[in-house]
Parts: C-alpha cells; sequence; structure tokens
C-alpha cells in the first residue's frame, strides 16, 4: 500500500464570502459551512470563530481536535464509516490542511450508564497554553447547540459528524491545487538483519461518551486485528472519548500518529516496521483482557515482529489491559515498551500507575495529569459560558471560565495524551 499525503500549510485562518486557500492563507466562507452543518437537524444553533496562537483566547467544552483531509485519488473517502462508505483507504492521495484544526465543542448534560463528558480546555496564550498542541494551530471552533430532548449518545454524535464534516469541507478548497510538499508512505522493503517491529495501538469502548472508532464502527467485541500504518494516516479512526481531557487523544493524533511516524521514519535504518495491530482496551472481565492480550501478543508475532510498540487509549483499569498485553508479549519473546500517563496525585507523590507487571520495564510517560496549575483571567471564551464539574476536582465553585482558577492538567485538552504525541512528560526523583 503506497499513500501519498499532499501537505498545504496554512499560516493564517480569516473568514470571508467563500471558502478558498490564497497561498498559506486559509479563508473560510463561514456562511456556507454552517449552512453544510445546520442541515443536521439534531443540531440546534452553529457559531463558526477563529482562535490564533498567541491569542487571549480559552476555548472551553473541546470534544474533538481533526485536521482537513481530502481524498483526491484512490479508494475510499476522508474519514470512512462517518462521511462514505466503510471501504478500506491507505492508498492513492489524500490532501491535508498542515497548521490548521477544527475543534469541535459542545456542552452535552446528563450521562450515559454513569458516564458523563468532561470538561476540556486550551488556552491559546497565558501558562496553560505549552500544554496543549492546540495551542499553536490556526484553529476553526465550532460551537454546536444540539436540540433538547437528545440522548447524551445521540447529541456526541452530531457534534462528532458536524466536527468531521467541517474538516472535509475545508480540505476540499485543496481540490485542483499542487501541494506545497508530498510525503509518500510505503512499508517497502528493509534489510533481513534490522529488528522486525510492531506498533500496537489500544482503542477504547466505555459506554456511549466513552469509545473510538475504526471505519465507524466500534471495537467492541473485537479481537485484534492487523490493520497498514497508511489506514491510520488516511482517516480510519475517529474519536469519541470525552472522558478526562489530557489524557484523549483526539483524531488529530490518529491522523499524525507520533508512534506511526517515528517508525516509518526509522523504517529502513535501524528497524523494520512490519505493521501495526489494532486492539480494544477497557475489557470489563480478567478473562477478557487476558484473551485480548495473548491475541495481540499472536498476532504480532504472526507479523514476524522481534518487539513491539504500545500505546494507550482511556484510564482507569485499562492499565490493567496494557499491562496484561505488555506481559503476554514478553512471554512471547517479543520486546516491548509502552507509552502511559501518570495519575500519582499533586505533588507527584503517589505510585503513576494504577498496575504494573515486572516485564514492563521500558515505559515513557507522558506526564502526570494530576499536577496542579493556575489558569489567568482571559478575554474571551469560546465554546460556552460555564465550566463543567468544577468542583469534582477542585472543590470550588461553577464560575465564569473567563476569570482565573486553579485546575489539574487532567482538564487541559490532550496535555498527556498517551499516544506520545506531546511535550509533556514525568522523570524519576
Amino acid at each position: 500500500m503506497r499513500l501519498e499525503i499532499g501537505t498545504f500549510p496554512v499560516s493564517e485562518i480569516a473568514f470571508g464570502q467563500q471558502t478558498a486557500l490564497d497561498g498559506h492563507r486559509l479563508i473560510v466562507g463561514r456562511d456556507e459551512l454552517i449552512g453544510r452543518l445546520a442541515v443536521d437537524r439534531r443540531l440546534k444553533a452553529v457559531r463558526v470563530d477563529l482562535a490564533r496562537p498567541g491569542e487571549d483566547v480559552r476555548i472551553i467544552h473541546v470534544m474533538d481536535a481533526v485536521e482537513p483531509r481530502h481524498k483526491v485519488a484512490g479508494p475510499g473517502v476522508a474519514f470512512p464509516g462517518f462521511l462514505g462508505p466503510t471501504a478500506p483507504v491507505g492508498e492513492g492521495r489524500t490532501h491535508r490542511l498542515q497548521g490548521m484544526a477544527v475543534l469541535g465543542t459542545g456542552s452535552i448534560p446528563g450521562a450515559h450508564g454513569g458516564l458523563s463528558i468532561k470538561e476540556s480546555i486550551v488556552d491559546m496564550s497565558g501558562p496553560a497554553a505549552p500544554y496543549t498542541f492546540f495551542s499553536r494551530t490556526q484553529n476553526l471552533v465550532l460551537g454546536l447547540s444540539t436540540a433538547e430532548g437528545l440522548s447524551i449518545e445521540e447529541a456526541s454524535a452530531a457534534v462528532r459528524l458536524a466536527t468531521l464534516r467541517a474538516a472535509a469541507y475545508l480540505a476540499s478548497a485543496t481540490e485542483g491545487r499542487a501541494p506545497a510538499s508530498v510525503q509518500r508512505y510505503e512499508l517497502g522493503p528493509a534489510a533481513r538483519d534490522l529488528p522486525r517491529v510492531a506498533y500496537i495501538c489500544q482503542i477504547m469502548t466505555e459506554g456511549s461518551v466513552h469509545q473510538s472508532f475504526v471505519y465507524g464502527r466500534t471495537v467492541d467485541g473485537m479481537l485484534p486485528v492487523v490493520m497498514h500504518p497508511n489506514e491510520f494516516m488516511d482517516g480510519a479512526i475517529v474519536t469519541g472519548d470525552y472522558h478526562i481531557a489530557s489524557i484523549r487523544n483526539p483524531t488529530y493524533f490518529y491522523q499524525n500518529n507520533a508512534a506511526i511516524e517515528e517508525l516509518y521514519r526509522r523504517h529502513g535504518r535501524d528497524l523494520a516496521f512490519v505493521g501495526t495491530v489494532v486492539a480494544k482496551t477497557m475489557a470489563w472481565e480478567f478473562e477478557e483482557k487476558e484473551r485480548i492480550a495473548h491475541f495481540a501478543a499472536k498476532t504480532v508475532r504472526l507479523l514476524g515482529a522481534q518487539g513491539a510498540l504500545l500505546s494507550f487509549d482511556n484510564g482507569g483499569h485499562a492499565v490493567a489491559d496494557l499491562m496484561l498485553m505488555c506481559q503476554k508479549c514478553e512471554e512471547q519473546g517479543l520486546k516491548t515498551a509502552l507509552v502511559l500517563f501518570e495519575m500519582a496525585e499533586a505533588e507527584g507523590r503517589d505510585l503513576g500507575f494504577v498496575a504494573m507487571v515486572k516485564e514492563a520495564d521500558a515505559i515513557v510517560s507522558t506526564g502526570n495529569m494530576d499536577a496542579m496549575i493556575d489558569l489567568p483571567p482571559v478575554g474571551k471564551v469560546l465554546g460556552g459560558d460555564q465550566i463543567l464539574d468544577f468542583n469534582r476536582y477542585e472543590g470550588g465553585e461553577y464560575g465564569d471560565p473567563s476569570r482565573g482558577f486553579r485546575t489539574a492538567i487532567r482538564r487541559l485538552y490532550a496535555a498527556t495524551t498517551p499516544v506520545g504525541a506531546e511535550r509533556l512528560t514525568t522523570v524519576a526523583r
């Protein structure tokens, strides 16, 4: 499989009459975009704003971040299973708008199965900005209000679909244009004496608001399956995880998966990248956790791997799924490395991982989500007018999100994302 990603850098974004690219400047036809999204009757109102790096802006209720993509050649569509058939992607040519993101925001009350949507914040400037990748992108922010009477599952699905539609619409402005650069991704031959490495990507399913999708379907009940790394980069995986903000893996980070990019970069140099395996995490019964772990290890061995890099999705007892997968891989003679966030309380004095096995001796930490940070007042807030669940973690009062307040890093969007896409880490002391 050979995939070409054509890149169109975006360094400026502004509103205009029609959506178009003018060099590195993206002009967004706001009225046309709103019209395209408002056809979904599950949406009561659609607001479109812009947020640029360095601005005195706070974005709250962020549910997902998506890089605009447009399929111009080859099988499938952008975001298969959502915007078109589930035909496999990962071949042909896809265009991307680099340097920008579509942020879908929504305030959806209630819970399903005891699970609710958590607060998620992006500050475009100030002390919190370095903690989130999306303070450094040109952002089109969708303020999506859903109709009364919808279930939390229906409302979150409407926000998810609108965000993907907006991303595909913006990227369609590249149709017929020549990209600034083209990156080709293909697992070509590698020397036989290089260590063979696979990537195991765990995908989470926990109820209707904490889940992610492969070709438009959840991984619930699915055994580990082989996927070509190009499928990740071509929109096959979309997040539906609206749990703790800092440990989410946005769709953007599946499209630009840091582990896959690094393994591709080193393929044929100091390792042979043999492929990826997608496996469910957050199985409820221990026997099911073990079954998935055994099948993941077996599948990686069948790929001919000698080692495996494991990334994670979700938190809590799902850490046991990761550790069991590490253990079973090691028992099969596979060397493993893990990427995982920590929950070590505010001062870092607690054990960072809720589960551990002795085989897990190579772990990259993506930071402690319980560490605290003071957010200053801001001049403008997008996405809503009230912080969700403020008193749950800080013992404070619900209040105006433009005011300064103290919060745990867990509320900063993708700050400790466990796919290793961000800058934060922790070290032993």
